[in-house]
């Protein structure tokens, strides 16, 4: 904060004076950079673009090619394509860019292959190149430059410099080198060579602010200076065309621009000291060292970076400080960072050399998030190789804290790591039995959830209903299974709701331990889905029925309301007038107003609520307090009809109907007779026996002397006998009027009286 607001200030100061202040610092950063990293005879072009610095250096190698490009331009390029050669494993964007930002087609790029028998398969392969390069001479193409990785951009491999810089020096082309482990020429080994050793490249492009972990900072292109090799340099007189092709490709410090570029990194270098940069590059180094000696020792952990080391692993980081070694030996003994997956085991505990299945991409995918969750101290990234598979990496350089993992905090991480590793290990084991499992199960069916790393996807689906999935039918079944989720989330957090590509809903199946019982856990689903499915039918059935009850009492209101409307007269019901008539001729007191409804659901039948205003509470039939028995309501309107999915109730109630009493039943004092009993002709009933009201008769029943009857026994076919102890039988006033539907005549007999 405080480097940009001095580099703010200085913005405003007078133009001669900002003009000194900026060679100032240019000229001072470019000194330390160039001692730092060996890189002497050489000027560095300061940029906030990452690609700025190769775009100009090819610029400046086309006017060095075509020595009449500022001129002619594009029609320069027509008797010789320029040509720059890059590997197939750094990325594609970045000659891309280069193409459009030089106006080049795209026919000018010329990409190398990496290596497939020997070495590294993600480095560029040198006998390719060295082909390519003897194939463009002889075809008349013009070699541009070659674009090397030394650490390449995910699993920081690095290219073979020394010889594709001896195929450069053969056919005239400049070597551009980028990646991380361009830091490893700072370390203060190879600083004592004090030039002895030549630069490593042509070009090279450092990044500062995210090695040194300060934010901000630019980014610095190294480039030799012209003529640098020519032992007559100091004879020659003028100003030879190469020094002026830096200034025309951009490559020089324009300090008459408001902005000073190199302050930020002039103020960082202030602060740190030569001491302070060799000890954070050091540090980042020494990080990926330690991670990667710890992932070596799990055998389902396949690590992809190269190992510290070197090939033998002999050299660490603290010995290539101390000891002499070469530029070559110094590229290979440091790793950049470390790039690792979780594969599946081999039978032979072989290396794991081929791509990993699709599911292992999703449970990579899940153990970098867990990572980055539980242990955020090492921080992850989760990428994706194309032969590869997703994959984790860790790199030291682009830690923008600045701090890299102590001891300590790589431990927990570690132990972290082997705890994950446990469930993704017991989780694999699971799924082929859980798979199996599924697929004889007549209720679950397997789902395939591409994104899902857990065990997997199941849906509960009743039989009989995969082969009838209307869109009725798949609501249906998308409301029992989140239903069922949820009530399976109540007892254990590891379910969750999931959707196929079908868009049906499903159970997903989160990460087992080695204790997990799969088969328990599909018996639960099946459980409660069975549970649920019974719940789900209940409810739906009640709910039809109370929707039934809502429109029955609803006309039953409307008709009470028309009646009461035609007996008391439209009259009074006339504004004024109605006043007027009801003053003259008050209403009487039996006319009352419209009865409410209450639903029974025992019975399903709508009820008017003249018995809960008068004893202030809701009752059944027959119950009241202080031993009352209360009347019946007046108005008892059935409700008809049932549910599609209730199907099974209503079979159960039509056999209920059905239940028909024979000669041989004798009815004990405590029975009570259901409107659905139909009463034989030689039964005969006790004398507590108690009817209901919609008792149908037979006409040869007989009464017992203290029978209570009902007057709905008017409705009853024939005509119904009565004992000869007659005067003790409770008749009410209905026995003698008629049924008006059926034309019916309940005849008490003479001879009973």
């Amino acid at each position: 904060m405080v480097t940009h607001s001095l580099a703010v200030y200085c913005g405003g100061l007078e133009r001669p004076i900002l003009q000194k202040l900026s060679t100032r610092f240019t000229t001072d950063t470019t000194r330390w950079i160039t001692q730092l990293f060996g890189f002497l005879d050489c000027s560095a072009f300061y940029h906030e673009d990452h690609l700025e610095g190769l775009v100009r250096v090819t610029r400046m190698m086309l006017h060095c090619k075509y020595p009449r490009y500022l001129e002619d331009g594009a029609l320069t390029l027509n008797n010789s394509l320029p040509t720059i050669y890059s590997s197939v494993a750094s990325p594609l964007g970045t000659v891309q860019h280069l193409c459009r930002q030089l106006g080049l087609p795209l026919a000018c790029v010329r990409p190398v292959p990496v290596n497939t028998y020997f070495g590294s398969q993600y480095t560029m392969d040198v006998s390719a190149l060295q082909k390519m390069l003897a194939d463009d001479v002889a075809t008349g193409r013009m070699p541009l430059i070659v674009i090397a990785d030394a650490g390449t951009p995910v699993t920081g491999h690095i290219d073979n410099i020394s010889r594709i810089r001896e195929l450069c020096k053969v056919h005239g082309t400049w070597l551009h080198v980028r990646g991380h482990s361009v830091a490893a020429l700072a370390l203060p080994n190879y600083n004592q060579r004090n030039g002895t050793v030549p630069p490593i490249a042509d070009s090279l492009t450092l990044t500062l602010g995210s090695w040194l972990g300060i934010p901000g900072l630019p980014m610095i292109t190294l480039y030799r200076l012209w003529g640098t090799n020519n032992p007559n340099r100091n004879k020659q007189v003028g100003v030879s065309r190469e020094s002026t092709l830096p200034v025309l490709a951009g490559l020089n410090t324009d300090h008459q621009s408001r902005r000073i570029l190199s302050l930020p990194l002039w103020t960082g270098l202030q602060k740190l000291g030569t001491e302070g940069v060799h000890s954070r590059i050091k540090e980042d180094f020494l990080a990926s060292e330690r991670l990667w000696s710890a992932l070596d020792v799990f055998r389902q952990v396949r690590v992809l970076s190269p190992k510290p080391g070197g090939e033998s692993g002999t050299y660490t980081v603290a010995e290539l400080v101390s000891k002499p070694s070469s530029i070559p030996l110094l590229m290979e003994s440091t790793a950049c960072s470390v790039v690792f997956q979780f594969v599946p085991e081999t039978s032979d505990n072989s290396e794991y050399t081929a791509k990993v299945p699709p599911y292992y991409d999703k449970l990579n995918s899940w153990l970098g998030q867990i990572l980055q969750l539980d242990a955020p101290q090492v921080p992850i990234d989760i990428c994706e190789l194309e032969n590869i598979g997703v994959v984790l990496r860790f790199c030291p350089f682009e830690n923008v804290c600045g701090q890299q993992p102590n001891l300590e905090e790589m431990q927990a991480f570690i132990v972290c790591l082997e705890q994950q590793l446990v469930i993704l290990k017991a989780t694999v084991h699971h799924r082929e039995s859980f798979v199996k499992l599924v697929e004889v199960s007549p209720v679950l069916k397997i789902v395939d959830l591409p994104d899902w790393a857990g065990l997997g996807g199941v849906r509960y689906c009743p039989e009989g209903w995969e082969q009838l999935l209307t869109d009725q039918a798949k609501e249906e079944l998308n409301h029992l299974n989140m239903v069922l989720v949820d009530t399976l989330r109540s007892t254990d957090a590891a379910f969750s709701l999931g959707e196929g590509d079908n868009g049906l809903m499903c159970v997903r199946f989160g990460m087992l331990t080695p204790e997990s019982d799969v088969e328990k856990l599909l018996d639960l689903v099946v459980k409660v889905g069975q549970s649920v499915e019974e719940n789900s039918r209940v409810l739906d059935s009640m709910s039809e029925i109370v929707k039934k009850g809502i429109e029955t009492a609803t006309l039953d209101l409307q008709k009470e309301n028309e009646e009461r409307l035609w007996q008391e007269g439209i009259v009074r019901h006339i504004p004024i007038v109605g006043t007027f008539v009801n003053w003259w001729s008050p209403k009487t007191k039996d006319a009352g107003g419209i009865r409410g409804r209450s639903l029974n659901l025992t019975q399903g039948v709508v009820e008017s609520t003249e018995n809960i205003y008068k004893y202030h509470m809701q009752m059944g039939q027959g119950i009241a307090p202080g031993g009352i028995t209360p009347p019946t309501p007046q108005i008892q309107t059935p409700i008809g009809g049932s549910h599609s999915r209730s199907s099974s109730h209503a079979s159960a109630s039509s056999q209920q109907s059905a239940i028909k009493l024979d000669s041989s039943v004798k009815l004990d004092s405590s029975a009570k007779l259901d409107s659905s009993v139909k009463l034989d002709s030689s039964v005969k009933l006790d004398s507590s026996v108690k009817l209901d009201s919609s008792v149908k008769l037979d006409s040869s029943v007989k009464l017992d002397t203290s029978v209570n009857v009902k007057p709905d026994i008017v409705k009853s076919d024939g005509v119904v006998k009565l004992d000869s102890d007659f005067s003790k039988l409770n008749l009410e006033n209905s026995l003698n009027k008629v049924n008006s539907q059926n034309k019916e005549v309940v005849e008490i007999k003479e001879n009973n009286i």
